[in-house]
């Protein structure tokens, strides 16, 4: 199943992401969601608690749409990446292309990090914290929760 979205960014942003996803062989969308992933590996950014969603600047730039079609998980993801950096999609793409764009690329053309199947293994552990409720949410699977299964 595919979820499609809509946003809007810099032109000068897509056409960077438009030339390196080209470069990577790869489409768009798949390019955008494994550059918020490689962000969220790296910890570019920490959680913001007790802050509220931050958007793009506005300026007096035209806008360009960019159409986004995501697989169930990847879009799973993006909604847990935006509640967690508090930012919205938009802002993300942009977060992102500033601060690790180069560095991703460098990445995702070395052979060990081209890989698919980035977000099929997606799960939450409830547990406490300080006798307060908590959950984590976990991408991939941890060996201490498969043999809880």
């Amino acid at each position: 199943m595919e979820f499609e979205t809509t946003t809007c960014i810099a032109p000068s942003h897509k056409e960077l992401v438009e030339y390196y996803a080209k470069i990577c062989d790869l489409s768009v969308s798949k390019f955008i969601i494994s550059m918020i992933n490689y962000a969220a590996m790296k910890g570019v950014k920490t959680n913001s608690p007790f802050t509220h969603v931050q958007y793009r600047k506005r300026d007096a730039r035209k806008w360009q749409r960019l159409h986004i079609c995501l697989t169930y998980h990847e879009y799973e993801f993006l909604l847990d990446m935006k509640k967690l950096w508090k930012m919205s999609v938009a802002r993300l793409i942009e977060f992102c292309i500033e601060n690790i764009l180069l560095e991703f690329v460098e990445a995702l053309l070395q052979e060990e990090h081209n890989y698919s199947y980035r977000f099929m293994h997606y799960t939450f552990d409830f547990s406490s914290v300080k006798n307060m409720p908590a959950y984590r949410c976990i991408w991939g699977l941890p060996p201490e929760m498969l043999a809880k299964a």
